[in-house]
């Protein structure tokens, strides 16, 4: 009986590690891809700065990347995103991806799971990646800068948006 419990709690002690493990690697994965973009992203800014072009490189955008058959794309992250672009007009870019038929650029991204959005600000600047479902709240919090606020739960209608910016 005592040898039982050894052996379960050695395989639970194995399988947490390796949780763990896997964890940290994705946080270090999705890191070093972020920080590539961003590299990216001011290469790109640099190369137009030093061009004779008068307009600020690349405004705020978001890279959107989906599948055919993604049914949270179409159910959630679209709305969220035609909120968001309701919300700010036409200065937003909205890129939109097949994972699939893409798959050089949504590895780039580091695309795992689809919807994932990529969230660059006015100057061009990526602010984060999100891999799965963002809000049209987040969205907007994070073309803005700030820190999204998850107080109340994650707001989606554009009449949501506009009452908490006012």
């Amino acid at each position: 009986m005592l040898e039982r419990l050894l052996i379960a709690t050695v395989v639970l002690a194995i399988v947490l590690v390796a949780i763990a493990a896997g964890r940290r690697w994705y946080a270090w994965r999705n890191a070093r891809i972020e920080d590539r973009l961003r590299a990216e992203a001011r290469a790109v800014s640099a190369d137009t700065a030093s061009e004779d072009a008068p307009t600020a490189p690349g405004g705020p955008r978001i890279v959107y990347f989906t599948t055919k058959t993604c049914v949270v794309c179409k159910a959630q992250q679209e709305p969220a995103i035609a909120a968001v672009r309701e919300h700010l007009g036409d200065g937003l870019r909205i890129e939109r991806h097949d994972a699939v038929e893409e798959r050089a650029l949504a590895d780039r991204y580091g695309v795992l799971t689809v919807p994932t959005t990529a969230v660059y600000d006015a100057g061009g600047e990526l602010v984060t990646v999100n891999r799965g479902f963002a809000p049209a709240a987040v969205l907007l919090s994070q073309l803005r800068g700030e820190v999204p606020s998850f107080e109340g739960g994650a707001l989606m209608s554009s009449e949501r948006l506009d009452e908490r910016s006012a």
